[in-house]
């Protein structure tokens, strides 16, 4: 349940277990499409209240700079999700096409083309609970794979 704390690579903040929400769980760990995200922990951050999160995109992970981070959080209905690019890992987009990935996805969006430019920020508000299933698309094959909860 939400207030769990987690200390093992969430930086010590709040967590709820991943089996709470098993779309995320599931696609994070999945195999049959992509690898399996080996960033993530089996629990989400629980980053609930606040306006505006922000996800680094080419965080280390999967062999080289080919993580989301965090790969797994928990976000209020009306959150603003920023995916901040840092450059590293080679070039990055996020894509979320329930058709490709489980079909569990309440949102479908796409950053663009895949682009390497620390510069580069891709924003979307959240404003429907649901859960966002969503990966790389060079790096998919590598487990670049990431999930939000919003409540």
């Amino acid at each position: 349940m939400a207030g769990c704390t987690g200390d093992g690579g969430d930086g010590g903040q709040d967590t709820v277990p991943g089996n709470d929400f098993p779309a995320v769980d599931d696609w994070l760990t999945e195999t049959d499409v992509g690898g399996a995200d080996d960033t993530y922990e089996g629990t989400l951050v629980d980053l609930r209240d606040q306006d505006t999160v922000t996800i680094g995109v080419g965080t280390e992970g999967n062999g080289d700079d080919f993580a989301f981070g965090p790969s797994a959080v928990l976000v209020s209905a009306g959150t603003e999700v920023v995916w901040d690019w840092t450059g590293d890992g080679g070039r990055h987009n996020v894509e979320a096409e329930p058709d490709d990935q489980l079909g569990e996805s309440d949102y479908e969006f796409s950053s663009g083309e895949p682009t390497q430019s620390a510069d580069t920020e891709y924003r979307r508000t959240l404003d429907e609970a649901g859960v966002v299933l969503y990966h790389c698309e060079p790096h998919l094959s590598v487990g670049m794979k990431g999930g939000i909860a919003i409540e």
